[in-house]
C-alpha cells in the first residue's frame, strides 16, 4: 500500500512541473473561446530599422524610419485603417456640430504615470499645427483647440467638415516633455503613452505595462541604426529587419525576401487642364481624354503595380463612394471617339490625326517633371495612348523649379501631377477655381469674364435680369462644394459634379509597400496612419 502511494505521489509531482515548464499564455478568440499559447513558440522581440541622429519627437523627425516609428511611442485620438475609415484610439467619442467637433478622452497615462488629460491633447495638437511635416498641412481646416474640462476637448473648424474625425491621428505627447533634456542637455524624447517607451539607452524600445489597451507578447523591439540609403538597402537585404516600410514615390523599392502589403495611399495622380486653350474648355473633350486612357496598364507599367487606377475623383478604396465611382479603368475606344465626334472631330488626315471640318488636329503639350522618372514614364504612356485615338500630345519634360513656375504662370496646355489628398478627401484645393493647387481650372471663365467685362455697356442688368441669368447657371463644381461643407450637399453630390464637368482627369492613385518577415503572423490592417496597426496580435514563430 505505502509502495502504491508513493508511485502516486511521483506521477502527480512530474503532471505538475509538467506544466510548470510549459509557460503556457491563454488568448481569448472573438468568440469568447480561450485558445492555450506557448509562449516558447513565439519571439519576444524584432528588430526594425532607425536614424540614430534623428529625434523620436513625431513633430520633428526628419527621416521616415523615425516618424513611422513614433506612431508606436504615441497614440492619436484617431487612426485611419487602410480603407480609410476611422478608428478611435484616445478618443472614447467624438461629436461633429456645425464647425465644432468635441472629443471625448478615455481614461489612459503616460509611460511615467501620469494621466493623459486634455490640455495634453491641446498641447500637441498646437505643436502638429505648427509644424512644417504632414501633421501642419492636413490640420489646416483646424482653426484652435481648447479643453473643455480635463477629458474634453472641442475643436473649432474653419468650415463643417464631416469627416474631420480622420484628421485627428496627430500624436498625443505628455505636455513640455518635448523640452526635457538629460545631464548632458541632450534633448529626450517626449513622453507618450503608446504600446512601447525608449530605454535610457535609446537603442531599443520596451513594452509599456501601463499601455490602456491589449499588450502584444513582443516585450522588446531593437533598433538598427541606418543612417542612409546604402545602410537601409544593405540592412533590408541581408534580412537584418524585421518590417520594412516605402512609399514607393521614385519607384526605387528595396525588395526582401518577405510578405508583402500593398499601403493605401491617398496620392491621387491626375492630368491638369488648361481649359483656357483651345478645345480643352470642352467638357467632352475631357471625357474623350479620359476614356482613351488605359489606367490599368500605367498602374501595371509606369507604377510597376504600386497604383491602383482611378474610378473617380476619390481613392478607389474608400467605401463611401465606391459605389457611385464608374470612370471605366481600361480604355473605351466607343465612348472615346462619341466624345470627340460631339466636338466635331469626325474624321483622320493622312498622319491619323483626329482633325474637325476645317482641317484642324487635336494636339496638345503635356508638362510632367522630369525629377519623377514614375510620372515621365506614365506622361510618356499617356501620350502614347492617346495617339491611338488621333490625339497629339507632346511630353515636356522640365526640371521642378521650371515645371511649377510654368504652373503658377499659367504657361501649359496639360500636365502630370500629383496631389496627396488629405484624409478628410477635401479636394477643394485642386478642383475649385483659386483652389492652391487648382493650375488651369477655371481659367476660361476668367478670361470671358474678363473680355465680358470690357465689352460690357455701362448700364447695370436689373435685379429681374441677374435673379433669370443665375437661375439659368447649372451647379459649378465650387457651388456643390461649398454646398457639402454647408450640409447642403452629400459626398454623392461631389463626386458626381466632379466626374460631369472633370476640370482635372483623375488617373490613379499611388499605395506604398509594407516588407515583412515571413514568420511573423497576425499582421492585420496596416494602413499610412499606421503601419504597425495590429502589432499587439502579433506573433513571430522561432
Amino acid at each position: 500500500m505505502r509502495f502504491k502511494k508513493y508511485i502516486c505521489f511521483l506521477l502527480a509531482a512530474v503532471i505538475v512541473f509538467s506544466f510548470a515548464g510549459c509557460k503556457e499564455s491563454s488568448e481569448q478568440t472573438s468568440s469568447g473561446e480561450t485558445v492555450v499559447l506557448n509562449s516558447e513558440e513565439y519571439a519576444e522581440s524584432l528588430d526594425l530599422l532607425y536614424n540614430l541622429s534623428d529625434t523620436f519627437n513625431p513633430y520633428s523627425a526628419e527621416t521616415e524610419l523615425n516618424r513611422q516609428l513614433c506612431r508606436l511611442l504615441y497614440e492619436p485620438l484617431v487612426k485611419t485603417d487602410n480603407k480609410f475609415q476611422p478608428v478611435n484610439r484616445l478618443a472614447e467619442n467624438i461629436e461633429l456640430s456645425g464647425n465644432k467637433c468635441t472629443v471625448r478622452i478615455r481614461n489612459a497615462v503616460f509611460s511615467d504615470g501620469s494621466n493623459v488629460t486634455s490640455s495634453d491633447v491641446v498641447h500637441s495638437f498646437n505643436l502638429a499645427k505648427a509644424s512644417t511635416s504632414y501633421y501642419g498641412s492636413k490640420l489646416s481646416v483646424a482653426q484652435s483647440a481648447a479643453a473643455a474640462d480635463s477629458k474634453t476637448v472641442v475643436f473649432t473648424l474653419a468650415k463643417q467638415n464631416p469627416y474631420f474625425s480622420n484628421l485627428l491621428d496627430f500624436p498625443v505627447l505628455k505636455a513640455g516633455s518635448e523640452q526635457k533634456t538629460d545631464s548632458d542637455g541632450v534633448v529626450l524624447p517626449p513622453i507618450g503613452c503608446g504600446r512601447y517607451y525608449v530605454n535610457n539607452e535609446r537603442n531599443a524600445f520596451v513594452l509599456n505595462d501601463k499601455f490602456y489597451g491589449e499588450k502584444g507578447i513582443i516585450k522588446k523591439i531593437n533598433l538598427i541604426n541606418a543612417p542612409d540609403k546604402e545602410s537601409i538597402a544593405h540592412y533590408v537585404e541581408i534580412g537584418a529587419a524585421d518590417i520594412y516600410y516605402s512609399d514607393a514615390a521614385d519607384g526605387n523599392i528595396i525588395r526582401m525576401s518577405a510578405k508583402k502589403f500593398d499601403i493605401n495611399l491617398n496620392n491621387l495622380v491626375y492630368i491638369g487642364i488648361n481649359d483656357s486653350y483651345g478645345e480643352l474648355s470642352n467638357r467632352y473633350l475631357r471625357y474623350a481624354l479620359s476614356s482613351a486612357l488605359d489606367r490599368k496598364q500605367i498602374c501595371t507599367t509606369s507604377y510597376y503595380n504600386n497604383a491602383l487606377a482611378a474610378t473617380g475623383f476619390f481613392n478607389p478604396e474608400w467605401e463611401e463612394v465606391k459605389s457611385v465611382q464608374n470612370i471605366q479603368t481600361s480604355a473605351n475606344s466607343e465612348i472615346t471617339v462619341e466624345n470627340l465626334e460631339k466636338i466635331g472631330y469626325n474624321s483622320l488626315n493622312g498622319s491619323s490625326q483626329r482633325v474637325n471640318k476645317n482641317g484642324n488636329a487635336l494636339q496638345f503639350t503635356l508638362l510632367v517633371n522630369s525629377e519623377n522618372s514614375m510620372r515621365v514614364a506614365a506622361a510618356k504612356q499617356i501620350a502614347s495612348q492617346l495617339k491611338q485615338f488621333g490625339i497629339t500630345v507632346t511630353v515636356i519634360e522640365t526640371g521642378y523649379a521650371d515645371y511649377i513656375n510654368r504652373l503658377t504662370t499659367g504657361n501649359f496646355q496639360l500636365y502630370l501631377g500629383e496631389i496627396a489628398v488629405t484624409p478628410d478627401m477635401d479636394l477643394s484645393s485642386l478642383v475649385v477655381s483659386g483652389g492652391s493647387a487648382a493650375y488651369g481650372v477655371g481659367a476660361a471663365a476668367a478670361k470671358a469674364q474678363a473680355q465680358n467685362s470690357e465689352e460690357a455697356s455701362s448700364e447695370a442688368p436689373s435685379e429681374t435680369e441677374q435673379e433669370q441669368e443665375e437661375e439659368q447657371q447649372p451647379a459649378s463644381v465650387a457651388d456643390v462644394i461649398n454646398g457639402f461643407y454647408s450640409g447642403k450637399n452629400t459626398i454623392t453630390d461631389v463626386s458626381n459634379i466632379l466626374q460631369a464637368e472633370m476640370p482635372v482627369i483623375p488617373v490613379c492613385y499611388r499605395t506604398g509597400v509594407l516588407f515583412c518577415n515571413e514568420k511573423i503572423e497576425n499582421i492585420n490592417n496596416p494602413s499610412l496612419s499606421d503601419i504597425y496597426f495590429s502589432i499587439e496580435g502579433y506573433k513571430i514563430k522561432k
